[in-house]
């Protein structure tokens, strides 16, 4: 049986490319807030009519009864503040998502069947998908209740740590798709088998329950460092490290786009090279084809799940 989870590494990579700047937010871009009250507005359009591309709009937990028309590339997140993930429930049937780049995460997709109080059984298609745009961590009534028309990523670019029945693992995530009934054979909480819409749209790594279910912190703030490369010229990354702690680096990348060279420790000089002295994981890349792409590095023991460290390269590749 292919391992399906491993081969959407490759697929997704055209259009990794076209959406990393959205999930990559600077600190210098907008966020704004909606909410019933006390937040910036009080309706997810008015917020979207305001805003400009790159923007990040969080939206709290409500029922956000609105015919949408995401046309930016923004990233429009739903925040669970102690009342449910926010609804997006569409009066005309169906929320538009037709902003190039876009990001929607963290939601529950609902029609007019919600607000009438009837099941939909997810025939009906309440998101729309125009261009191409990032969307995961949300709860999807089935695979009828979207309708792509171009092609979409419907996983997190990245890996990202969750917890899970206790167990705390990293992996890259897609969404719950309520009528989805395929096995997850390591209990990991992500599906063996791809949600399949069409094509040109298949979610990865579908979850296995709604998205309440797994614990994503929030936690700390991870600064992006910028590299420029050209093809066939490497380039190499210094993380601090102490091997002799157990912790180790390893990195994440996209195999279409770079190659990992090599990689070694190197002590820090003034510790003379003795045993336990601290240093430099040094990582050699070679840039395979033009584009533009993350490398994740995680910090960890290997016979750990807790991460201690997380960095994050964006790099530019010119011919």
């Amino acid at each position: 049986m292919p391992d399906y989870k491993r081969l959407s590494i490759s697929s997704l990579v055209a259009l990794s490319v076209v959406i990393v700047l959205s999930l990559l937010l600077p600190a210098s871009l907008a966020e704004t807030r909606v909410c019933s009250q006390g937040c910036d507005y009080t309706t997810v359009q008015s917020a979207l009519n305001l805003s400009s591309s790159q923007d990040s709009i969080i939206i709290e937990s409500g029922l956000y009864n609105e015919s949408l028309v995401i046309g930016k590339s923004v990233f429009l997140r739903g925040l669970d503040t102690g009342r449910g993930r926010p609804v997006l429930a569409s009066p005309s049937g169906r929320i538009i998502l037709a902003g190039y780049g876009a990001v929607l995460q963290g939601f529950e997709l609902a029609g007019p069947s919600l607000l009438s109080g009837q099941p939909s059984g997810g025939e009906n298609c309440t998101l729309e998908v125009v261009l191409p745009a990032s969307i995961y961590l949300n709860n999807f009534a089935g695979k009828k209740s979207v309708c792509p028309f171009d092609r979409a990523s419907w996983n997190s670019t990245g890996r990202i740590s969750y917890q899970y029945n206790s167990r705390v693992l990293m992996s890259r995530l897609g969404n719950y798709w309520a009528d989805y009934n395929e096995t997850d054979e390591n209990d990991d909480g992500i599906g063996d088998q791809p949600v399949i819409l069409n094509e040109r749209n298949i979610d990865y790594y579908p979850l296995m329950y709604p998205v309440e279910n797994y614990q994503i912190p929030e936690g700390k703030q991870i600064n992006v460092e910028l590299i420029s490369a050209k093809v066939a010229e490497p380039f190499a990354i210094s993380l601090p490290a102490n091997p002799t702690t157990g912790y180790e680096w390893s990195a994440d990348y996209d195999y279409v786009l770079l190659k990992q060279d090599s990689v070694r420790f190197e002590a820090a000089s003034s510790d003379g090279g003795q045993v336990g002295a601290k240093g430099a994981f040094i990582f050699v890349f070679l840039p395979l084809s033009p584009g533009k792409s993350t490398i994740r590095f995680v910090y960890k023991r290997s016979w750990e799940n807790i991460v201690a460290d997380t960095r994050v390269f964006y790099v530019d590749i010119s011919a």
